[in-house]
Parts: structure tokens; sequence; C-alpha cells
């Protein structure tokens, strides 16, 4: 019964205990977990208990026991089918009443209830529970013997919980009342007989606490094993033996039915089982009791963690920590995780991440799976995809780059090295490429050798056709072939050496010049302390040096060499263009900056510059000409220029100039001199020569002309190489032997020795084929002689040379006329007798010796002005109006009273010398208005009576006429008796007086005037021609001609005043001059070939044949003539003896056409270059001026002009074309009219019966020519303007490319800035990725130390952080200086745009230099954003180095730490090894002293040593040190065990006190409502 009492105390206290911790919850106030656990309760009520025996079924009868012998029983019936007497085993745990009891019964033991038989009380809790204690409340009494079990879980096998019986020996093999002892098997069940006792009868109650008596019970929380023995989901109770009085063995039927089991309670104390991690227990969705896990715990008992919570190993929860699951540390990449025991035991973390996302591995998802690399701009990791056949393992680098192997590269290994080819498993193959021809790489398949442009070959070591000299040093490999275009195989010559044109200034400028832009020249000083040459600008506006002879001319063997010169500034704020150095040559030019081919910008120091000159697009020379162009360029180089001054008032410095070129001598080989090989036809060192039998086809164009066979029509071998002239045979001549020498004629084309014939000629005279009849004809006879065989004498000779008129043979002789004959005329004199027949100059007789009749003078006078004189006389005074007079005075046969030599006045007092018969004398008369007197008064002029005059008296003003008998005449009426109207006036008889014509006939009138004007004019001509007076010429012809002249000189001076402002129209002027200059050469051979013409015309005027083949010949001459017939105005000669002044007109006519022909093509070619010019000039200054919203008007000015220029000069064009067409007409009818008088028989009169005809035609192209004359002369007015205007643009083009060059240089100087801060900011951006890989390797590093680093690795995530700031400011300069180079880059191509349309143009407006000026503040803020920018690289670069000095004392911290943390491992290593050896050493002491026999002094000195020895190995072992810390390890262990027994005393007066709580307690306390409530 004490037993008892106390199992009830200790479930009270158990119970309270649950009450309070059901309480509990699973986090304390501040949110900390804490073990929390289900409330306690009777886990068994009305729960169902499976019994294997229940009575009732059927029916049966049942006494009670009452323990007195011979006492009547009380019995009953148990039947399952009656509620109220039924007794099933739902009562086993159903509410207990104590008023109203119910109860399980079995059948009683005369059914056979009774060991060996027994009965099985099952009860399913449905869940694991923390089982306090088990309670079975006995109806009748206790059994003998029974036993209860559990199991954990459906299919487990039962344990056995606690054995009760009488004979526990004999019943379960088990000790009575047996106990656990400290150490042993604490979940064994014990037996006890303390509660099989038959007594009580009923009510008796069996309480089995499962802690009572195991020895850890105290320490629950930390026993495994009780925590187990306390869990079950079953309990079973095993009913084996009924307590009977011994009288069974009667078998009586009473007796039998008094023994049976009866239980009415069935308790099971306890929670349910959550492992201290939850507070409740519910229903699932199936109805199953689980734990509602807290502490991130699951399963049904929070027996588990969660999926993602297994970062350490499950735990109970305990009074000191939850032990709440913790997360796994998957960084992300995963959801779900296993606990890893050994993990746990390396790390303190064993949370082992599954299925890492994102290619990741490892517990923690902390490193990428193998063969994958991390994203260095995101946190997931990238398969390395390492060629498997390129790298050394598919594993790469935490860059992404893969271990290759030999030869191979490429961040996967996946194609070979440069210089490599053939990737395979031994990695690549090396290229045999030639390192002179090749880029030293190769194709990665096939290793074709990767060649330079101008070679070829599988190892590039060859060059191609066309090229030669395979150089290392020549990026192209090999220089092309020159040859001067004629052979494209070459190879290196033999015997030149290298030799360098030098200019080192140490004695002087050698030679060096200045020159400003404008060509003007400019003062080069030389610096005798500095041996160099300088060069001071005034103004912004650039000077260049000039090389000397020595550098110029033909410096073909220069090509592909270096120019090389020191130069510098006095300032650095120089303004580089895009002509800095200038070459010129062959009407070439190109230009390239300073800054060029890798130059550096010019400072204050003297710096090396190199030019290549080669026309690769590496060398970008400008404008981009042709290799050809390039070697005609040095051919003929004619100047070299160096800018030398780029900003105001500064100075350029030059020294040692030097221009590689190669000669033939020893030393240097010169490999780039070719040697050609020549095709057929072209011979020298350079093919520049022609073979024997070639010439050059354009000689004009020299060496660089083609060669091709001399075309000598097989009459020569050979011809002159440069001329083509051939070496004529076969009496041939011309330059291809293509015509007959003179005396000879043929076909000498046909190529046979017999083609050309002598002339059937006399000495000295040619002769030609007629082509048509085929008839030999002679020509260039003897002076004096014509004819088809030089048989007749030449016009202006006589004779007969061949003796055919009369058998002798008389030499033409010229005929003697005295010199009063036209040299130009035809048929001046008889050809067989010599008598003249055109006696000019009024002359006559055999030689024209003579003054013809009516005229007078001396005939052989030697001025013709002196010749002879018309007789001019009166026909009014002159006997029968004779004309003729006395050949010495020319005195007049005069009538009666007749004076003057002419007979053209009465003597004094007579008059009337009208009347035909002489002058009557003066008689007064009374109606005469003037007396005697008056006559005599007025010099003895006739007195005229009114009668006399016969004036008519309508249309005179007075009766009275003049002294010449001519009456003066009234308005309108005309005639010497005004009887007549007046031209453009007629009569009407209705009307007094004549009346004027309608104005329209005033046109008519002004244009005979002016016809008659010019019949006068001929008229006196002819008459000054046949008066004796000199040759007139066409004064006005040839002044308007020398007028034209003028013009053009004009303007070829104007051209020649405007070379320096623009070139190009410099080039076209100087190429109308060579025009001119040979359209006057072909004037003059013109006229010389006219003089000849006409010679020849004369002589052939009998032959036809003769005619036509000269009119063919001046043709061919005279093709280019105008309208200068037409300024000829033709009469007929007064007599048949008259000289005849055709011929002369005819080649002043050739001479006019010519002429305008010339000011035709000359006016073409003024229209269309000024239509050119104001194209250019529209164009480009549109493209200056475009954008500039405030030169709109200036633009639309420039249109119209530009419409106005370009209409006036369509309509130049068109006067020009119709001055042309009119030119070719006239000369048409030049060619006809000269061949008509080159066919005139002798001249007659009707052969002049045209003249008239002639002259009116002559009149009206007269008048054409006046007008079209003057609309040009309006044209070129009009066009003085535009003339001016352009000449404006350009000066303004002038100045706007100066500006430009400014506006280049100041860009170019920004980008140089750009391009240097650019440099600096790469070189900051490898230093910080240097910085960044090298702390990668160190924090690598770092986390491979041990423990005693960890405090020195704290710091490496802010480094990393300081070098992400780092990289990120790096990557932020970078993009500013990219975006800074861009804007360069954009600045120096809108730059150069403004450069190339100025020099183009040279035009410009003055607007752009605003533009300017904010481009160059633009520039200038640019500078200055660079100069931040690399302000903050700076900042940048200072904060990367203290970060990394930073990084480099950490690194030393941890390695210094690392060191401590060997070198105490060493230690206590040492330390161990040491006690280790002295405790040997003191065993092998211990085992010889207990071995001891017989004592032996040298062993105890040995012994001795031994002990000295172990001693000093004690001390120096520190073993003191550590047994004295072992001391105090001891001393802490015994007060921790002290501890433990006070503690024990507390709880022992705890269990007292309980014990004493235990025996107040009233019985059937646990029986309360609140214990059994579920």
């Amino acid at each position: 019964m004490p037993s008892v009492i106390r199992a009830l105390v200790a479930l009270s206290w158990a119970a309270a205990l649950c009450v309070r911790a059901a309480m509990d919850e699973c986090s304390d106030e501040r949110g900390r977990p804490q073990r929390c656990m289900p409330e306690f309760v009777n886990a068994a009520f009305n729960v169902t208990v499976v019994a294997t025996n229940t009575c009732g079924s059927p029916p049966e009868e049942y006494c009670v026991q009452t323990g007195a012998t011979g006492v009547t029983k009380s019995c009953h019936i148990c039947n399952a089918r009656d509620p109220r007497n039924h007794h099933g085993a739902a009562y086993l745990t159903d509410y207990n009443n104590q008023q109203d009891t119910t109860w399980w019964q079995s059948q009683t033991m005369l059914a056979g209830i009774q060991y060996p038989n027994s009965i099985n009380l099952t009860l399913h809790l449905g869940k694991a529970f923390d089982i306090t204690y088990v309670r079975l409340k006995f109806h009748t009494s206790r059994p003998e013997s029974f036993a209860i079990y559990k199991r954990t879980s459906e299919g487990s096998p039962w344990v056995p919980y606690q054995y009760y019986s009488s004979s526990c020996e004999k019943t379960y093999q088990k000790a009575n009342r047996g106990f656990i002892r400290t150490g042993q098997d604490e979940q064994q069940a014990l037996c006890t007989d303390e509660f099989s006792d038959i007594s009580p009868l009923t009510g008796g109650n069996v309480a089995f606490s499962t802690l009572e008596g195991r020895p850890s019970a105290y320490n629950f929380d930390n026993s495994p094993v009780l925590q187990d023995w306390v869990t079950a989901t079953d309990i079973r109770v095993t009913l084996n033996r009924l307590n009977t009085f011994g009288d069974e063995v009667f078998n009586d039927p009473k007796v039998l039915k008094s023994y049976y089991y009866a239980i009415s309670d069935f308790a099971v104390g306890g929670r349910c089982k959550c492992n201290g991690h939850a507070s409740e227990c519910v229903r699932n969705d199936g109805g199953r009791l689980v734990c509602n896990c807290k502490h991130n715990t699951a399963g049904n008992d929070c027996q588990e963690c969660q999926p993602f919570f297994n970062d350490r190993p499950w735990r109970r929860a305990t009074a000191d920590s939850a032990n709440e699951c913790l997360p796994c540390e998957c960084n992300g990449k995963s959801a779900e995780c296993y606990f890893d025991a050994e993990l746990y035991r390396a790390t303190g973390h064993g949370g082992h991440c599954r299925n890492c996302a994102d290619n990741t591995d490892g517990p923690n998802c902390e490193r990428c799976l193998d063969n994958y690399y991390r994203d260095p701009g995101a946190s997931r990791c990238l398969p390395c995809l390492c060629n498997p056949v390129g790298s050394v393992s598919p594993q790469c680098d935490d860059r992404g780059m893969c271990a290759c192997k030999p030869g191979v590269t490429g961040e996967k290994c996946d194609r070979c090295q440069p210089g490599h080819h053939s990737l395979t498993e031994a990695g690549c193959r090396q290229c045999s490429c030639s390192p002179s021809g090749s880029t030293q790489e190769c194709d990665v398949n096939t290793g074709q050798c990767r060649c330079k442009d101008n070679v070829e070959g599988f190892s590039c070591d060859r060059c191609k056709l066309g090229y030669f000299n395979l150089d290392e040093n020549n990026p192209q490999g090999c220089t092309p072939c020159f040859c001067f275009q004629h052979s494209s195989v070459c190879d290196s010559a033999d015997g030149f050496s290298v030799h360098a044109i030098k200019s080192d200034f140490s004695r002087g400028n050698t030679q060096w010049t200045g020159q400003e832009r404008d060509g003007a020249r400019g003062q080069v000083q030389w610096s005798s302390s500095g041996q160099e040459i300088f060069l001071i600008s005034e103004d912004y506006f650039p000077i260049y040096f000039v090389a000397p002879e020595k550098f110029l001319g033909n410096q073909v063997l220069s090509y592909g060499q270096n120019l090389t010169l020191n130069f510098r500034v006095d300032r650095r704020d120089s303004r580089l263009s895009a002509e800095d150095l200038v070459l010129e040559g062959a009407n070439l030019r190109v230009a390239v900056p300073l800054i060029a081919q890798g130059n550096s910008y010019p400072n204050e120091n003297s710096q090396t510059y190199v030019f290549r000159l080669h026309d690769s697009t590496d060398y970008p020379w400008r404008p981009t000409i042709s290799h050809a162009d390039f070697y005609k360029l040095l051919h003929n180089l004619t100047a070299i220029k160096i800018r030398g001054t780029y900003s105001d008032r500064s100075a350029g410095y030059l020294d040692d100039v030097s221009l590689v070129t190669a000669r033939r001598g020893p030393g240097v080989p010169a490999r780039w001199v070719e040697q050609c090989t020549c095709p057929q036809g072209y011979q020298g060192q350079h093919c520049e020569q022609c073979t024997v039998g070639y010439r050059r086809a354009q000689p004009e164009l020299g060496p660089f002309s083609s060669c091709e066979p001399c075309n000598c029509n097989d009459h020569s071998e050979t011809c002159d190489p440069n001329t083509g002239a051939c070496d004529c045979q076969d009496n041939t001549a011309g330059l291809s032997c293509e015509r007959c020498q003179d005396g000879f004629y043929g076909d000498a084309t046909q190529g046979t020795s017999g083609d050309c014939q002598p002339c059937p000629c006399p000495p000295g005279a040619t002769c030609a084929v007629v082509p048509r009849t085929r008839e030999v004809v002679c020509t260039n006879c003897p002076t004096g002689t014509t004819g088809k065989r030089c048989e007749l004498c030449d016009d202006g000779f006589f004779g007969d040379p061949l003796g055919q008129n009369g058998g002798v043979v008389r030499t033409c002789r010229s005929c003697k006329c005295s010199g009063n004959i036209d040299p130009n005329a035809v048929g001046n004199c008889n050809r067989e007798n010599g008598e003249c027949l055109k006696c000019i100059y009024n002359t006559d007789g055999f030689f024209c010796d003579r003054c013809k009749e009516g005229f007078y003078g001396n005939a052989l006078a030697p001025e013709p002005a002196d010749k002879c004189k018309p007789c001019a006389c009166s026909p009014l005074g002159t006997r029968n109006q004779q004309n003729s007079c006395s050949q010495g005075t020319g005195q007049c046969e005069c009538l009666p009273n007749v004076a003057e030599r002419d007979c053209s006045a009465c003597i004094p007092g007579f008059f009337n010398l009208q009347s035909g018969n002489g002058c009557e004398r003066c008689v007064h008369h009374h109606h005469t208005h003037t007396s005697v007197n008056v006559c005599a008064s007025v010099l003895s002029l006739c007195c005229v009576y009114e009668s006399s005059c016969d004036c008519d008296p309508e249309g005179s003003m007075l009766g009275q006429c003049k002294e010449d008998g001519r009456c003066e005449c009234r308005p309108g009426f005309v005639g010497a008796r005004c009887d007549m109207c007046e031209e453009n006036y007629f009569y009407n008889r209705s009307v007094p007086g004549c009346q004027q014509c309608p104005s329209c006939y005033s046109l008519v009138r002004d244009k005979v005037n002016q016809q008659r004007q010019k019949l006068h004019e001929l008229q006196t001509l002819i008459d000054n021609l046949g008066s004796g007076q000199d040759t007139v010429t066409d004064q006005a012809f040839e002044d308007r001609l020398k007028e034209a002249e003028r013009a053009i000189m004009d303007l070829l001076e104007e051209a020649k005043a405007s070379k320096e402002v623009d070139q190009g129209l410099l080039d076209r002027l100087n190429g109308i001059n060579n025009t001119l200059t040979t359209q006057w050469n072909r004037l003059k051979s013109i006229r010389n070939t006219v003089d000849d013409t006409a010679t020849q015309a004369d002589l052939a005027r009998g032959r036809v044949s003769d005619a036509e083949s000269l009119i063919d010949r001046a043709r061919q001459e005279l093709d280019k003539a105008k309208d200068a017939v037409s300024k000829v105005d033709i009469k007929p000669p007064g007599g048949t003896g008259a000289p005849n002044n055709l011929t002369l007109l005819a080649e002043e006519a050739r001479k006019l056409a010519d002429k305008h022909k010339m000011d035709a093509d000359q006016i073409e070619r003024i229209a269309k270059d000024a239509n050119d010019t104001s194209n250019k000039a529209y164009n480009l200054l549109l493209k200056t001026l475009s954008g500039e919203g405030k030169t709109s008007e200036e633009i639309e000015e420039l249109n119209r002009k530009y419409n106005e220029a370009k209409d006036l000069a369509k309509n130049l064009e068109k006067q020009a074309t119709k001055v042309q067409a009119e030119a070719e007409e006239a000369g048409n009818k030049a060619l006809k009219l000269f061949a008509n008088l080159t066919s005139l028989p002798p001249i007659d009169t009707k052969a002049l019966e045209d003249a008239n005809k002639i002259k009116k035609e002559a009149a009206d192209v007269d008048k054409l020519i006046d007008k079209t004359e003057k609309e040009y002369n309006n044209l070129r007015e009009d066009l003085k303007p535009k003339e001016q205007e352009v000449r404006k643009l350009l000066d303004k083009g002038k100045s706007e490319q100066q500006t430009a060059d400014q506006l280049l240089a100041r860009a170019d100087a920004a980008k140089a800035l750009a391009e240097e801060a650019a440099k600096k900011g790469q070189a900051t951006f490898r230093e910080a990725q240097d910085i960044l890989d090298n702390l990668r390797d160190f924090d690598k590093r770092v986390n491979d130390n041990k423990t005693a680093a960890e405090e020195a690795l704290k710091k490496i995530p802010i480094i990393n952080a300081t070098i992400m700031a780092a990289n990120e400011k790096t990557r932020q300069a970078e993009e500013a200086l990219g975006n800074a180079a861009g804007d360069a880059r954009e600045a120096k191509s809108k730059a150069e745009d403004a450069e190339r349309i100025a020099s183009n143009v040279q035009k410009g407006s003055a607007k752009t230099k605003e533009e300017a000026e904010k481009a160059f503040q633009d520039t200038t803020n640019l500078d200055n954003e660079v100069n931040d920018l690399m302000a903050q690289l700076t900042d940048a670069e200072k904060e990367l180095e203290e970060k990394k000095a930073q990084a480099d004392q950490d690194m030393m911290m941890a390695g210094m730490a690392s060191n401590s943390a060997k070198d105490a491992e060493d230690n206590a290593r040492k330390a161990k090894s040491t006690v280790k050896t002295v405790l040997k050493v003191i065993t092998d002491l211990m085992n010889q002293l207990g071995n001891i026999d017989k004592i032996d002094l040298s062993k105890l000195n040995e012994i001795d040593e031994s002990l000295k020895k172990a001693k000093n190995d004690m001390k120096k072992s520190d073993l003191e040190n550590k047994l004295r810390e072992l001391n105090d390890m001891a001393k802490t262990q015994e007060e921790m065990i002290n501890d433990y027994d006070r503690q024990i005393r507390e709880i022992r007066a705890d269990i007292a006190n309980l014990n004493d709580i235990k025996n107040t307690l009233p019985e059937g306390c646990f029986n309360t409502q609140s214990l059994e409530n579920p």
C-alpha cells in the first residue's frame, strides 16, 4: 500500500506539472523558442479497448466473491444484449462514477478462464504518447499475475512494461521486487508482488509509474533510453492468473462462477508525444491525432525537422534549449536539404542542400557543380563548356577560363593560339609561317599561314605576282613592282645600298626656305646654339619649311621608306591640321597630319616624327591616290613642305631631317630597289626605256608611256625610241615612213621597196597623185613655175620653161611692173612676154611705168601717194567734158573764161559755169539783187538773176540760187531746183509740200544710210586704190583682233593673280593660256599656209585639178574659218585693168574666221568654267552655311546669283554656239569664194558682176557680227559682277580655311588629350583588375587557413565591397572616357568635314567664326571634363592603393595568425611527444627498479643519469605547469561533483516533501475529472 501511495503522489506531482506545462507556449515573451508540451491527459479516456474475452455472449451467471466460507453468494447474469446487464470493454475507459460504477468483466473460471489461459486488454491510443503512468482499478480482486505491455508503433513487437505476480520467478522468470542499478538497462520490465494479494476483493488499484525506479529519471531530458521507454502508441494488459482462495480445486460451479476478471477503470496518464516542440495535438484531415509542431519541426510527433530545417540534428526540446530546427543555408539556390551527420561533425552545420539550382553544388550550394563556374555578374553558375579536345580538364577557373593544352587558346580552349593550327588531343601544332610574310597566324584547320596583303604561299614565304622584297618590317610584306606600270614581275636589285639624304643644320639652314600659305616667302632662321632652323609666325596662318633641291627630283627609290624629322614648338597649344606634311610633284599633291602614323603630339621637347612614303591605307596620305600615282609623285618630287607654325605668334623648330633612299655602291643592301623583268619592247632597270624597234605611244608621258612597235610601213627596221621617228628607206619620209620623200610619189603605206617613184618634174620639185584621177602632178615647182609638170610660168612671171611655144627654153622671170601691181593679185602680167596687165595706182603701160588716161603724176614714185592722181576735170568747165589732162601737170583743157587746173571755176567777172559752154560775163540788170560792184566784192563770183536760177517756186525757199546754181530747198524737198521730194517724203497734190512717210520707213532709211555709208567707204577704198595710194587693210578688224587679244591677256593676268586663291582655277587658266598659245601658233601657221596657198592658187588658175588639190589642202587648214569674210566689202574695180584685192580679203577672212572660232571656243570654255565654278561655289557654300538659320538670306542671295550666272552662262553658250554656227557658215562661204577665186580665169568685167550681191551679203553678215559682238560684250560685262562676287567668296573661303584649320587643330588636341586620358583609364582599370585578381586569390587562400585566421577573414567582405566600389568607379570612368573619346572623334569628324569643305572650295561665311569659337569652347569644356575624369581616376587609383595596402596588411595578419595557430599546434604536438617520452623513460625505470635482484652500481649510475635526463626533459617540457593545469581541472571537476551532490540532496529533500504531500492526499485523487478529460 505505501508503494501505491508513493505512485499516486508522483502521479499527482506529474499531473500538476502537466497542467502547468500544457499552458506553456513554444516561445517566450520575447519570441525566443522554448520547450513546450501538450497538456497532461488521460490518454485512454473514451478510447475503445479491445478485449479478447468478455462475458455475456452467451449470457451467463456470475457470483460476487465475498471471501467468507459458507456465506451465500450474490449471483447475477451477464448478458451482452441487455444494456443493464452487459459488461463490455467500453466500460474500461468511460467516465468513472463512484456512485454508478461500470466495469468490464470476463467469463468466469467455470468457462475456463484461468492460467495458462490469459485475456488481453489492448488500448490503441492512435498516436505516440509520453506515458507517465498506467492505472487499473479492479472491480474484483486483483489478479495473482498480470503484465502491462506497450509498443511504439503498429506492427512493432510488444515490449513488457511491468509484471505483477506473487510468483514472479515462476510465472515471468523475473526476480520479485527487483531494482535497476545505475548503468543497467533501464528499459527492462520489473516484477513485483506488491499488488498481487487477493484483498481487497473489490476496488483494488494498480498504478504503474513508467519512471519509478529508473536511475536516469532525474535526468530525463538527457536520457534517450527513458524517452523511448515512456513512449507508447498501444498499451496491453495481459491477465494471466486469477487470485483464489484455493477452493476452486473442488470444481464447485458456484465457486468457479465467483472467479473472474472485472476492471472498472483503465486510465493512462501522459502527454501527446511532441518531443517538446508542440503545445497541443490536433486532428488532421484524416481524423488522426497529430502534434501541432513548432520550432520548424514536422511529423506526427514532431520527431523530425521540416524539409528545409536540417542545419543541426533533430533533438527533443529541453528545459535549457528548445533545440529548434534551424534552416539550411543554401544561398537561395535550394528549398530542400537533409541532415548530414558527417558534415555536422566537421563544420557544426549539418544542413546538406539538395537539388541546388543554377548549376550549384556543395552542402550549402556554395560552389558550382563540377565543370561549371560562377557568373561574375550574377550568382548563378555557367557551364565551363571546355573543349574536350583542347582543354586539360573539363573544369575551368572562376572566370570561366579553361586550362588549355599547349598551343591552344580561347576561354573554352576551342581554338589554336595565334601561330598554331590543327587542334588535336595533343594540342595545336605551331605554324611554320615565315615571320617576314605572315602575321604569325595560320588557319586553325589546315595550317595555311595568314599572309600579309602582298604575300602568298602556304608558309607566306613568297611575294605575290607583281610584288617583291619580302620584308619583315613591311606591314604589307612585299613592295609592289613599279616598273613604270609596264611590268608586274620584278625582284630586288643588286648593287644598291641604303643611303639617307640628310639635313642636320650644323652649319646653317642648308638652303631650307619658308613659305606661307599664299605662296609668299617666309623667313627661315638658324639657331647656332641648337643647330636647328625655326620659323616664327605673326598670326594663325601657317608657315611651312620647304626642303631644298637635294630632297627633290626623282625619289622613286624612297618609295616605302621613311622620312624622319625632329620637331618641337615653343607652346603646347598647337592646333594641328590635315596638311602638316605636304608632298608635291607630277601635278599631284598629298598631305598628312603631323600626328598620323603613330606620331606624338608636338610639345616643347624635340620629338622624332617618322612618315612612311607609301600609298597603303595604313598610312593616311590625303587625298588617297593610287600606287602608280604615288610613284609618279616621287618620280618628279617638286616640293616637300613641313608645317612649322601652329598658332598665333608661335615658333616651330626643325632638326635632323632624313629621307631614306638608295644608291649604287657598297654598304647595307637596299633590298627595296626593284630590278624589273621587262616584257617585249621594254628595257632598263625599271622598264623605263623602249627597246630597238619600239617607240613611245605617247612621248609626252615620258617613261610612263607604253612602248609600241615602230610603225614604219616596212621601210625601216628601227625608229627613235622617244619620238618614234623612223629611219626611212626606199625614198620614203614621215614619222612612220607613211609618205614618199620629196621628189617622189606613190603610196608609201604598201610596204614595198617600189612604193615611191621619182616625180616627172624638174629638179627640186615635188609631185602628188590626184586621188580621183590618179594623175601625177608636180608641186613645189621651182620659183616662178607652175603647172602639172611645172611647164608654165607662175603668176607674176613670164617665159617658156619647157620651150613648148617656140622650141626655145626661156626661164621664167619675174615681171617688171615698176612696183605698180598688187602682189596678191592673180594675172598681174602676161606669162609669155611679161606685159603688165593689172597696173595699180592709176598707172598704165607695158611696165606700168606711166599714168593712165585721166591721171597725172610720176608713175615711178616710190610712195603710192606720190604716184598718179586723177585729173578730176570738172565736166562743166572742160572741153567736150573730157577727163584727160596733162600727164605732167595735170592741167585740164578748159572752156572759155574757165579757170583752175580742173576747170572748176569761172575767171573773175564771169559766171554761169553750168552752161557747159564756158563762163559768161557779168552784166548789170535792174532785176539784179546784187550789183556788179557787189559781184566784184564777192571775189568776182557771178551775179545771178532770179529768172536764171530756175528754182521751183513750191520747193525752194527763195527764187535766188546759190553761187553753184543750186536752189535753197524747203524741208522735204531736194534737187538742184528743189523740184523733188526727199527720201521718206512723198508729194500729195491735195496738200502743199512734200509729206513725211510713216515712222516705220525711218528704219528702212537708217539701214539704207548704213549701207550707203559702207558703200561710200568701199568706194573711197577703191578710189584710193585707183589713185595710187598705199594698200589699205581692214584697220577695224585689226583693232578688234587686238582688243580681243588684250581681253584674253587680261583674263590670263587675272587668272595668274588668282593663283594663290584657287590652284584649280590657276590650272584651268594655264590650260587656257596654253590653248591660246597653241591657237596663236596655229593662226600663224594658217597665215603662212594661206600665203602659200594663195601663191599656189595663182599658179594653178588654169588647171582645175590643181585648184581642187589646193582647195582640199586649204580646207584642212581653214575648217575653223568664221564669219570674218563678212567684214570685207567687195566692189568691182573701176576698169578692166584695176587690181584685184580678193586674195588679200580672203586671207583676212580666214584670219577673222579663225579668230572668231577661237573666241567662240574661249566663250564656251569661260561659260562652262563659270557654270562649274558657280555650281561648286553654290554647293560648297550651301554645305558650309547649312544649319545656320541666320544665313538663310545669304543662301537665297547666292542661289539667286547662281541662277543668274547659270542663265547668263547658258545664254552665253547659246550665243557662242550660234556664233560658231554662223562662223562655220561664213567659213564655208569663204571657202567657196576662195575656190571660185582660185578657179577664175584672167579677170574680166563679167566675173565681177556679182560683186554687188557679195557686198550686200557681206553687209548683212557684218551687222550680224556687230550684234553678236555686242551681245557677247554685254554678257561679259554681266559676268564681271559675278566674277567679283566669286573672288570675294574665294577670299572668304581663304579666311574660312584658316578658321577651319584652327578648329581642326583644336579638335586634334582634344582628341590627343582624350586618347591619353583613355590610356591612363585603361591602365588604371588593368591595375584594378590585377588588384581584384590578387584579392580574389587572397580570399581563396584565406578561406583555406586554420580557425586561427577567422578574425582576419572577417575583413574580406569589406575589402571585396571596396574593390567592387573601386571597380564600379573604374567602369564609370571608362564609360565616361569612352564618351569623351567618342565626343572627341565626333568633334574631329566635324572639324574634318569643315576643313575638307573649306580646302576644296575655300568658301565660307563670317558666321563660321562664331561656330569655330563655339566649337573651341566645347572642346575646352571637353578638355576640362577629361581633366576632371583624370582627377577622379587618380583618386580611384589612390583609394585602390590604400585598399591594396590594407589588404596586404590583413593578409599579413592572417598569415601571422595562421602561423601562430600552426606554432601552437606544433608546440602541443611536441609537448605530447615529450610527455610520452618521459613517461616511457619513467616506466622503463620503474620496470628496472622492480626487477632488481642484485644491486649493480653501474646500472644505478645509469639510472641516476637517466633520472637526471628525465628531470631535465620534464623541466624542458614544462610538465609542472601542465600538472598545475591538470590540478586546476581536477579541482574544477571536484567542485562540479560537490555541486552535483548538493543538487542530489536538494532533490531528496524535495522527494521527502512530496512524500509528505502524498500522505496528505485523499484516496481517488487521480480519478478526478480534470485528469480524465480528453
